[in-house]
């Protein structure tokens, strides 16, 4: 924490920022100050931009009704994003309702943090709004206004991490306003389809039989054996199975790709079984068998 005081103007307080690298990392704060002059060159520099890229966010993505701040974090996000050859995020509504939650937080504590006492950590508010995803990222800032806080996010190196990771898809956002003072949050997450079991069945079974392999209808047994630690179900011994987590279906593990190109194994099985997790991150449960 920096003791240091720094201010914009003279009613606000300084510019904040902190993000969240990763879903599992401890909730670290990340300060950074900028002196008075280049802060005042940021702002006036993006602001040339900022009608611009408020009317990309139109464009590109159906986002709701964010108010004109959260379109050009959206909008800012998209372009830096495309600049550097990596797809546009998608909008969430739904991600956006966890960030708008934390945000309301923000800005009753006045104080910028990833998780105040008594609050859920973030994998824990995406899961409760009804949010699907194996990964979810964090920033979260206070500034006078969303050009200041997109700059300062895409200057500091784990923030422009985040803005820019190429495994992320979606992104909520939201700002509370209190004091002049903007409270924003933007929720990064590589969301996860939900599928019934024969839809994850069908789609792991298509990638198998690019292999060239012969993939069988799905059994019972298979369904069975997928939610098992170890062994098989029903009589019908296979000689190799595999079972994985995965928040995509649209690659298999490499160790699979193997045993489908060894030459031994002429069939394949593949059974899908709901998560019994206590977790709040949404996985695809597969069980590949193999036969002679």
């Amino acid at each position: 924490m920096l003791t240091r005081k720094l201010y914009y103007l003279p009613r606000h307080p300084k510019p904040r920022i902190t993000f969240m690298s990763a879903p599992f990392e401890p909730h670290a704060k990340s300060m950074i100050s900028l002196s008075k002059s280049y802060v005042w060159f940021l702002a006036l520099a993006a602001l040339l931009l900022s009608s611009a890229r408020v009317s990309s966010a139109r464009d590109l993505e159906s986002s709701g009704n964010l108010t004109v701040a959260e379109q050009y974090l959206l909008a800012a996000a998209n372009e830096d994003r495309v600049n550097q050859g990596l797809q546009p995020l998608r909008f969430d509504p739904v991600l956006a309702e966890a960030s708008a939650v934390h945000a309301r937080e923000m800005a009753a504590h006045a104080e910028i943090s990833h998780q105040f006492n008594g609050e859920p950590a973030l994998a824990e508010r995406g899961a409760n709004v009804g949010a699907h995803f194996s990964l979810i990222t964090e920033n979260v800032a206070e500034a006078p206004t969303s050009v200041i806080i997109h700059n300062l996010w895409m200057h500091s190196p784990g923030h422009r991490a985040n803005l820019l990771d190429p495994n992320v898809d979606s992104i909520g956002i939201a700002i509370v306003t209190r004091d002049h003072q903007l409270y924003a949050v933007e929720d990064f997450a590589s969301t996860v389809q939900t599928l019934s079991l024969n839809q994850q069945e069908r789609t792991v079974a298509s990638v198998i039989a690019q292999s060239g392999m012969l993939v069988a209808a799905t059994t019972e047994e298979a369904r069975r054996t997928c939610t098992m630690s170890s062994g098989y179900a029903g009589s019908r011994q296979p000689w190799y199975i595999m079972r994985y987590t995965a928040g995509s279906l649209n690659q298999i593990p490499d160790q699979l790709k193997s045993k489908l190109a060894s030459g031994k194994y002429h069939q394949a099985v593949v059974g899908a079984c709901s998560t019994t997790r206590n977790s709040p991150f949404t996985a695809y449960n597969i069980a590949v068998l193999l036969y002679p």
